[in-house]
């Protein structure tokens, strides 16, 4: 576990998080920006670990939603149910569909900052999680709005 950079004994976020892995299989942190200029997200630690899944990013959404939406898919992983790039699931976000994307390696270490903390320097993958606007178009397709996408960004 990581210490506090001035080497005063472990950092009390990699603590939390290593306790919520060890008492629950998981934990997931909350992300933002205090200027807004890129939109907040949440992200799964542990599923690496414990399911053998990528963990799962979720951008765009507020906190208390981005925690249930990751606890669905951690519910979804306990019965067995898995996701890889590109998989479409109705299971997560009530009367919507959703879908999974694989995050570059190259964004990993930067936007998971607490997850790569956590595998310690191992190699882990990741998902986002994206979700629709109200006519079912996901961020890029051809009648996406433009600000769907923006709000699910993970880099400027």
């Amino acid at each position: 576990m990581g210490d506090k950079p001035n080497g005063s004994g472990p950092d009390p976020i990699q603590q939390k998080i290593h306790d919520g892995v060890a008492a629950r299989g998981w934990s997931w942190i909350w992300v933002f920006d205090p200027a807004e200029e890129r939109p907040a997200f949440a992200y799964s630690i542990g599923f690496g670990s414990n399911f053998d899944h990528p963990e799962v990013i979720v951008a765009g959404l507020p906190e208390e939603t981005s925690q249930n939406v990751l606890s669905s898919v951690r519910d979804m992983l306990a019965e067995g149910i898995t996701y890889g790039d590109g998989d479409v699931s109705g299971d997560i976000l009530q009367g919507l569909d959703v879908q999974f994307r694989a995050i570059p390696q190259d964004l990993l270490s930067s936007v998971l900052a607490q997850a790569s903390e956590f595998y310690g320097g191992r190699s882990f993958t990741a998902l986002q999680l994206v979700w629709p606007d109200r006519d079912g178009n996901f961020p890029g397709e051809e009648h996406a709005p433009v600000w769907l996408g923006e709000r699910q960004a993970l880099s400027p």
